[in-house]
């Protein structure tokens, strides 16, 4: 589907292109302007002004203090894998009492379940249970827990039901609490846990500040916004990142061929982070805790290439799983505008990002659900911008056997007699609301504002450069040059199949080159036309010791000269 491109700044006089892109974002004030573009942000939160934290820590010390049990029980993305890795490692220095759990995804599902809190007492020897990154939802499983003795804390970053559970609940969405950032991951609310911990009992900053790393992956992978204190927590974590402070980062960085590269947030969210993923998606999450905390040089070795060689496996059965989706849509669903798609053949542990490539496909709010291994459907959305998900789902709770999510993404499970209702009490919705606002449903192209070609310099990138890490909240600034002629003889496909496509053209007499990551099918479908305006964000090119600026092509329309 075309993209409507929308220029969202105008230069203005005597502002610098930096200048103009922290004014577009509301941030106009020198001190405001200072912090998002400092090396050492400043910008973090007392712990204690957190719903329940300071009751939270005095339980937590209490059964410390009684040498209790502690299982952290964590959940199997990346989000909750680094969490789990956090509370481990920092309880690790207070009490030899701690252990995890995290539940499988295919056999247990997500969250708390009455089987597991039974294994937890049993077997593990449980008296007290912090979850992370889940249990915001957990009524009936924290009352079974408390039915068996065991006291539960609920860590957590999701929107809280109307209903909670009866116990200590942290977590920064739920009513009366006064915390002034709303858009910590789970990973940011254990670290804020851990936080309000060092500074109750005295212990050294060191504690905490060498759990940054943890907490830079699972923000950057849960994608929640990079702004505020998450800002914060990533430019100081990403320093950890690259000095190599955490063997298994730093050995899978090696696998994965980033031995010799910088780190940035979108190295982490496309290349280690779904690594983390993989395990979860296809095996045991665990193996990821066991990287992250391992200092042994040849099992960090084994388990890296382990989780390498799993994404590998990942991307082959969501390439297929796409497809499959593709097809059923195309076929069945076209007038639809609530896409839900049932897709048997594929593993749960990739129906997410299925859901997420058919959405950016059809761009249309989408759901993929397949056959569960307990007899019923299991499904994951991920919707687009002006429509929020979870909210549209919580209008068919009555037909859900359970269901969470935020604004931009869920996860469900649903009899399978009822998920035509759903499809059509989803879709019903969706239509009222193209009715009422259809813009929405139209693809958009934020560009920053368009530039002249003589500004398109290494000076430029490197300014551009101050304005990282980038990701939700702060995304990467697009550029537009227009009426660039292209060169045929050098623009021309490359890379696996040619799918990519290599760009070089002139304006003003001044050379532009360009990568176009899978648009060379689309360049030759609109007919390789001889100009082209051209949308990217900016990029450095270094090849044979020559260092030249490069466009980092987004999306492309012929010049009407």
């Amino acid at each position: 589907m075309e993209k409507v491109w929308k220029i969202i700044s105008e230069k203005a006089e005597g502002m610098s292109i930096v200048e103009n892109i922290l004014h577009s974002k509301g941030i106009t004030e020198k001190e405001e302007i200072e912090e998002f573009l400092s090396d050492k942000p400043q910008k973090t939160y007392d712990p204690f002004i957190i719903k329940n934290m300071t009751e939270a820590v005095g339980r937590i010390i209490y059964h410390i203090n009684k040498r209790s049990k502690i299982i952290i029980v964590g959940d199997y993305d990346v989000d909750g894998v680094t969490a789990t890795a956090l509370l481990l490692q920092f309880f690790e220095a207070i009490t030899k009492n701690i252990d995890y759990y995290i539940p499988n995804r295919f056999t247990e599902g997500y969250g708390l379940n009455l089987e597991a809190i039974k294994y937890m007492k049993e077997e593990m020897k449980a008296d007290l249970i912090i979850t992370v990154d889940n249990g915001i939802s957990s009524v009936k499983e924290v009352d079974y827990a408390k039915e068996l003795g065991l006291e539960v804390i609920i860590t957590d970053h999701h929107n809280p039901p109307e209903i909670l559970p009866n116990c200590l609940v942290i977590d920064v969405k739920q009513q009366e609490d006064n915390y002034p950032f709303k858009e910590l991951c789970g990973c940011g609310v254990a670290f804020k846990l851990a936080q309000a911990i060092q500074k109750t009992l005295g212990l050294p900053k060191s504690t905490i500040s060498r759990l940054l790393d943890l907490v830079t992956l699972g923000t950057i992978c849960d994608i929640v916004p990079l702004i505020d204190e998450n800002r914060t927590f990533i430019k100081y974590g990403l320093k950890r990142v690259n000095k190599n402070k955490r063997l298994g980062l730093s050995i899978l960085r090696q696998v994965v061929g980033l031995k010799d590269k910088e780190i940035t947030s979108g190295r982490i969210g496309f290349v280690l982070g779904p690594c983390f993923n993989a395990a979860g998606r296809l095996e045991d999450a665990k193996y990821g805790v066991e990287l992250l905390l391992s200092n042994d040089i040849s099992q960090a070795t084994k388990l890296a290439q382990y989780l390498y060689k799993l994404n590998r496996e990942r991307k082959l059965v969501q390439e297929s799983g796409e497809g499959y989706c593709k097809d059923i849509v195309e076929k069945n669903y076209m007038n639809n505008d609530f896409l839900v798609v049932r897709a048997d053949n594929i593993s749960e542990g990739v129906i997410g990002i299925v859901a997420g490539k058919i959405k950016d496909t059809f761009y249309k709010p989408t759901l993929v659900v397949t056959k569960s291994d307990e007899g019923h459907l299991k499904g994951s959305g991920r919707s687009i911008s002006g429509i929020n998900i979870y909210e549209e789902m919580k209008t068919c709770s009555d037909i859900f056997l359970g269901f969470g999510g935020h604004e931009m993404a869920c996860g469900f499970s649903i009899e399978e007699d009822k998920l035509d209702e759903l499809r059509s009490r989803l879709d019903f919705r969706a239509k009222r609301i193209k009715k009422e606002n259809p813009d929405i449903f139209v693809p958009k192209l934020n560009i920053m504002t368009q530039i002249s070609p003589d500004e398109f310099t290494i000076e430029l990138i490197n300014d551009i450069a101050k304005l990282e890490p980038y990701g939700m909240g702060n995304p990467k600034p697009l550029f537009m040059i227009n009426n660039i002629r292209v060169d045929k003889t050098k623009t021309k496909g490359c890379g696996a199949k040619g799918k990519h496509l290599k760009f070089v053209g002139k304006s003003n007499n001044i050379v532009l080159d360009g990568i176009g990551f899978s648009l060379t099918e689309r360049y030759r479908r609109v007919g390789e036309p001889q100009s082209l305006n051209l949308v990217f964000s900016v990029d450095i090119n270094e090849w044979n010791g020559n260092i030249k600026p490069q466009m980092i092509i987004e999306d492309f329309k012929k010049a009407q000269n």
